[in-house]
């Protein structure tokens, strides 16, 4: 792939984000020489719900760094937006039993969403007290020398260590197992909700796909922002656009994604509930577009996630084994390379923290290649 994609926790400003990003929106490495030389930016702002189109001040951002503004009947054709809800509002007009079955499938996510937690509740409960139990015998003893030790054979002391580190990772591991049944039973139901009502076969769906899939090839940039996670990735799902955000990147288009932006690009979208009134761990969303496979992102990183605690960091590391868990803050940027398959912090402000199961932190300063 030739394409890019710039990584931004949660920017301070739309300003601060466009000024970082601009080296990259005013180049191009697209295949196609008239998108290369347009220099069109496309604009997801979807998790905006209402105000989705109230972009004016991302346009003057734009216009800022020296991408123009072109008009062709009052509409801008060069900073274009994506408009994926008003989209949707259009189909329920048109097609109103295809969004009843969106509604009731996300109804219906939302209800497993809650049979997951209330699972996961117990789980790490059990693995807190675990630990608790363990820190009590040895006050020296970690996450990850507790989950690590494979045997130990005797009495007492040594006999409970053993016990102990069994059930902490059969903790772990019942985690895990759960992440995936989530993932699987998510994606039974969005399946079965489609294929139901032919959501694929629709004329007026395919209609506003193929639009939409228009907007995205057409582009040498995207940008990606944040706000409601939900809306943002219910509607590229709904509208399977997966596909087209991975030709756009093979073709070379680059993308800037901050916040929920960046984390639906991911495998899988992991989120910790700022609102809940209970205590709340973080926890897997659901299933994101998998556009880039090889890093979790958690945004929001020294907000959510006490970075210098080992216990926390080996704890993140060991549940989303299955890729780097990288964190981003206001002024953290990473880069990432599809052709090379590169991953560089490129902030002035601030670094990229990458933590691994033995709880360790590594910060990535500008200019510093992450290893994968």
């Amino acid at each position: 792939m030739r394409g890019a994609v710039l990584f931004n926790g949660n920017a301070e400003t739309v300003d601060a984000l466009v000024q970082t990003a601009a080296p990259l929106l005013l180049s191009s490495r697209h295949e196609d020489p008239e998108v290369a030389r347009s220099r069109r930016v496309v604009l997801v702002t979807a998790a905006w719900g209402e105000g989705e189109h109230d972009e004016g001040h991302v346009k003057r951002s734009l216009n800022g760094i020296g991408l123009p503004s072109h008009y062709e009947d009052g509409y801008d054709t060069n900073l274009v937006n994506l408009s994926l809800l008003h989209e949707v509002r259009a189909l329920a007009r048109t097609a109103p039993r295809l969004l009843a079955a969106w509604h009731e499938e996300r109804r219906i996510a939302e209800m497993a969403r809650a049979f997951y937690l209330e699972h996961n509740a117990h789980l790490i409960q059990l693995f807190r007290r675990t630990l608790a139990v363990a820190k009590r015998e040895d006050p020296t003893i970690t996450v990850a020398r507790l989950a690590g030790d494979q045997g130990h054979y005797g009495h007492g002391g040594k006999l409970l260590r053993y016990t102990l580190s069994r059930e902490l990772r059969h903790a772990l591991d019942t985690l895990e197992a759960n992440d995936d049944h989530l993932v699987s039973l998510l994606d039974q139901i969005e399946q079965r909700t489609f294929d139901a009502v032919g959501l694929h076969y629709d004329p007026a769906w395919r209609a506003a796909q193929q639009r939409l899939e228009r907007r995205i090839l057409s582009a040498n940039s995207i940008i990606l922002f944040g706000g409601h996670l939900d809306l943002l990735l219910d509607a590229l799902r709904f509208f399977r656009l997966r596909d087209a955000l991975a030709e756009a990147l093979r073709r070379g288009t680059q993308l800037v994604a901050m916040s929920a932006g960046a984390m639906v690009l991911c495998e899988r979208v992991i989120i910790y509930d700022d609102f809940a009134t209970k205590r709340r761990d973080f926890q897997l969303y659901d299933r994101g577009l998998a556009l880039v496979r090889d890093i979790q992102l958690f945004p929001h990183c020294t907000e959510r996630i006490q970075t210098d605690d080992p216990d926390n960091l080996s704890y993140l590391a060991r549940r989303f084994r299955h890729h780097a868990c990288v964190g981003l803050n206001q002024r953290s940027f990473l880069l990432f390379e599809l052709g090379p398959h590169r991953a560089a912090s490129v902030g002035a402000d601030d670094c990229v923290i990458v933590f691994d199961p033995s709880g360790r932190k590594l910060s990535y300063h500008r200019g510093e290649v992450i290893r994968m």
